[in-house]
C-alpha cells in the first residue's frame, strides 16, 4: 500500500506531501491538487508526463512514494523529463507487481482502457504480454465485444449503440477478469467511469483505490477516507467538507494530516470506523474556529487535540502523538537511545537528529501498520469515545 507521496515541481504540487489510506476519496475545489496527485502517480509507475504538468522548467520532477514501509523516490530531469535512475533510490524490483491504472476525466474509447488492462500483465519479468482470458464473458450479451487481433493492441469492437451505464459496468467486469497483481485503481471523478452500484465491487478489485469525486452519494457512501485537499487553507476552504458530506457521520477534528493514520487506525481496530470521519484541521491554531463553523452547519463533531494544546474537546495524555511509538520501534527506525523516555514534545524531538516534519510523516506509518487493539493510544482513544458517546447520549454499535 501506498501511505505517502511527496510530490515536488507538478501541477499543483511545488512542493507538497499528501496521506493516504487503503482507499481514499478525495474532494477539494478546482486546483486544490487532486489531479495533481493522481497524474503523479501516474508519472512515477507509469513514466507518462506531459511538459505543460511541469511547474519550473529548469528544475526536477521528483515523486517520493512510501509503500509497505519502504521509500521509493524517482527522478525526472530536464529537457524531456525522463526517468533519470541514476539519481533515483529504492528496490524497484520490489514493486514490480505494482499495477497503476488512471482514468482520467475525459473520455476515451473503450477500447484503449480494455488495452490498458492488458497491458497491466505485462511486466520485464514476465516477457511476453499474457494472452488475455475471454471465457468469462458473455459472448450473447455482448456481440463483438470479444473480437481482437494483433498483439500488443487489441482491437475491441461492441455495439454503437451501447448504453453509457453498460459501459461503465464493463469496465469493472474488465477489471475483474483481466488484470492480475497488485492493481492501484486512480479514477479523477469516478462517477464517469463507473456506475454508483458498482463502487463497491470496484474497491475489492483494487488492492488500494485513489479516487476523485464531485457526486454527493458517491462521496458519502465511500466507506473509507475521505480526504479534504485545500487550494489554500481550511478556514478559506470551509464548504469543501460542508457542501459534499451529509450529517450522519461525526466529524472527528484533529491537528494535521500526520495525525489521521493514528485516528484511523485505532477506529478500524475499535470497530467504528464506519461512525465517524477524521479531518485535519490544519493545525492546533485551526481547531477552535473549524469546530465553530461546523456546529454552526449542525455537523456532529468530536475535537481531540495533542496534550499540550488547550481548545475545546478532549487532549490526549501526551504532549504530542508521537510520544506513543514505542522505543523499539524509534531505535530501529533513526537510531536513538534514550536515556531517560521523553516527557515532552521538545525532548522528544531534540534526541532524534532529523527535521520534525520527516519525523512526523515517519511515525505516522507506525500508525498504519503497527498499531493493535490494546496499544496505549488505542485504550486512550477509546476511553475518549467512550465517554463522548456516554454524553452525547450516542448508541453505536
Amino acid at each position: 500500500m501506498i501511505d505517502h507521496v511527496h510530490i515536488q515541481n507538478f501541477m499543483a504540487f511545488k512542493d507538497e506531501t499528501v496521506v493516504l489510506g487503503n482507499h481514499t476519496l478525495f474532494i477539494g475545489r478546482h486546483s486544490s491538487g487532486k489531479t495533481t496527485l493522481l497524474r503523479a502517480l501516474d508519472l512515477f509507475f507509469n513514466h507518462k508526463v506531459d511538459f505543460e504538468d511541469v511547474r519550473n522548467k529548469k528544475k526536477a520532477v521528483v515523486i517520493e512514494c512510501s509503500i509497505d514501509e519502504k521509500t521509493y523516490t524517482k527522478v525526472f530531469s530536464p529537457p524531456y523529463y525522463t526517468f533519470e535512475p541514476s539519481k533515483s533510490q529504492g528496490a524497484f524490483e520490489d514493486i514490480i507487481d505494482m499495477h497503476y491504472l488512471y482514468l482520467p476525466v475525459k473520455s476515451y474509447p473503450l477500447s484503449h482502457f480494455v488495452n490498458q488492462c492488458f497491458a497491466l500483465n505485462y511486466t520485464p519479468s514476465k516477457g511476453d504480454m499474457e494472452t488475455p482470458d475471454f471465457s468469462n464473458f458473455d459472448k450473447g450479451t455482448y456481440k463483438g465485444l470479444i473480437d481482437y487481433s494483433v498483439q500488443p493492441y487489441y482491437q475491441i469492437t461492441f455495439p454503437q449503440n451501447l448504453k453509457e451505464t453498460r459501459k461503465k459496468h464493463l469496465r469493472v467486469n474488465w477489471l475483474r477478469n483481466l488484470v492480475k497483481g497488485r492493481l492501484i485503481l486512480a479514477a479523477d471523478e469516478i462517477e464517469k467511469s463507473i456506475n454508483f452500484d458498482d463502487l463497491n465491487d470496484l474497491l475489492k478489485l483494487s488492492e488500494q483505490a485513489l479516487l476523485v469525486s464531485r457526486n454527493k452519494r458517491f462521496i458519502n457512501a465511500f466507506p473509507y477516507r475521505v480526504h479534504p485537499l485545500y487550494k489554500s487553507d481550511i478556514e478559506r476552504e470551509m464548504s469543501t467538507i460542508t457542501d459534499p458530506l451529509h450529517k450522519s457521520s461525526i466529524f472527528l477534528l484533529v491537528e494535521g494530516k500526520y495525525d489521521v493514520p493514528w485516528f484511523e487506525s485505532g477506529l478500524r481496530l475499535l470497530g467504528r470506523e464506519t461512525r465517524y470521519r477524521v479531518i485535519p484541521s490544519g493545525g492546533s491554531g485551526n481547531l477552535k474556529y473549524v469546530n465553530e463553523q461546523l456546529k454552526k452547519a449542525g455537523y456532529k463533531t468530536l475535537v481531540v487535540s495533542d496534550g499540550d494544546v488547550s481548545v475545546p474537546g478532549y487532549s490526549l495524555n501526551k504532549d504530542i502523538i508521537e510520544l506513543y511509538v514505542d522505543e523499539k520501534f524509534l531505535r530501529k527506525t533513526f537510531n536513538v537511545t534514550f536515556k531517560k523516555p521523553p516527557k515532552n514534545k521538545h525532548q522528544f524531538f531534540a534526541s532524534i537528529n532529523e527535521k520534525d516534519d520527516i519525523i512526523k510523516k515517519v511515525l505516522s506509518r507506525y500508525a498504519t501498520y503497527h498499531l493493535y487493539l490494546h496499544h496505549p493510544f488505542v485504550k486512550e482513544l477509546k476511553s475518549i469515545l467512550e465517554d463522548f458517546e456516554s454524553r452525547k447520549g450516542l448508541n453505536i454499535d
